[in-house]
């Protein structure tokens, strides 16, 4: 018997066999991923949303087809190695796995569509606003909200200084047009009337941190240069702070 168990043994070695394999921990997945997820390029949900993703400065970068707004997206870790994107309202955006699978999350689809990878990604920023055009700039989005939805406003802005430094104006004029998407989107609501009757002036302006308030029929926007290009408030931040204040 000690022979047989002894040969027995003998023949396991030989092929190679680890007799504490069995016993040993499986390995871990890795929590993170080689490269930034999800990867960059378009992506199309539903077949009719496209989106395109890119990543700079540490954050992701998400930007609809259907508008000009920059998405700045916050990152955290999810299990197996993915990752969960938020939109500055603490909102998610999108849902990576680990293995790339992308699912977008909108208003209307709040249980998340998937998303497929469609091709290379193409040019996330708008076009920049020239010194000289900021504030034809401004009077272009003021017309689009009066031949839109009616609404009388005008917007306010250091422009001397927006002329003369190429990342103050890229930051007010995001904040110029995010306030415009904002307002748009209200347009749809019930808070359309009032909106219409109070609201009559957008204020730019530079502070420690972004975001928006409303007092006394102004919405003041704040951009913070020192935070870099995401420093300016989302269409969707500007629209809780308006349907807070309405």
């Amino acid at each position: 018997m000690r022979v047989f168990i002894a040969v027995g043994l003998m023949c396991l070695v030989g092929t190679g066999f680890d007799a504490t394999a069995q016993t040993s921990p499986p390995a871990r997945l890795p929590l993170t991923a080689a490269t930034p997820l999800p990867r960059d390029g378009t992506y199309v949900a539903n077949e009719n949303l496209t989106f395109v993703v890119d990543h700079r400065d540490g954050h992701a970068r998400l930007r609809f087809d259907r508008g000009e707004e920059v998405f700045y997206l916050s990152s955290e870790a999810a299990p197996l190695g993915g990752r969960v994107l938020k939109y500055d309202t603490g909102a998610v955006a999108l849902q990576v796995t680990g293995w790339g699978g992308v699912t977008l999350y909108t208003a209307a689809a709040k249980g998340g569509v998937p998303a497929e990878y469609s091709d290379v990604v193409q040019n996330v920023d708008p076009a920049p606003v020239g010194a000289k055009d900021v504030r034809p700039f401004a009077g272009k989005l003021a017309q689009e909200l009066s031949g839109q939805d009616d609404f009388a406003i005008g917007f306010v802005a250091p422009w001397d200084d927006l002329a003369q430094s190429d990342s103050l104006r890229t930051l007010a004029c995001d904040a110029m047009r995010n306030a415009t998407y904002a307002l748009l989107e209200l347009a749809k609501t019930t808070k359309r009337a009032l909106l219409t009757d109070r609201l009559h002036i957008i204020k730019v302006a530079a502070g420690e941190k972004p975001g928006a308030t409303v007092q006394r029929g102004i919405l003041t926007v704040t951009y913070a240069p020192q935070g870099g290009p995401s420093a300016r408030p989302s269409s969707l931040a500007i629209v809780r702070v308006l349907q807070a204040a309405f």
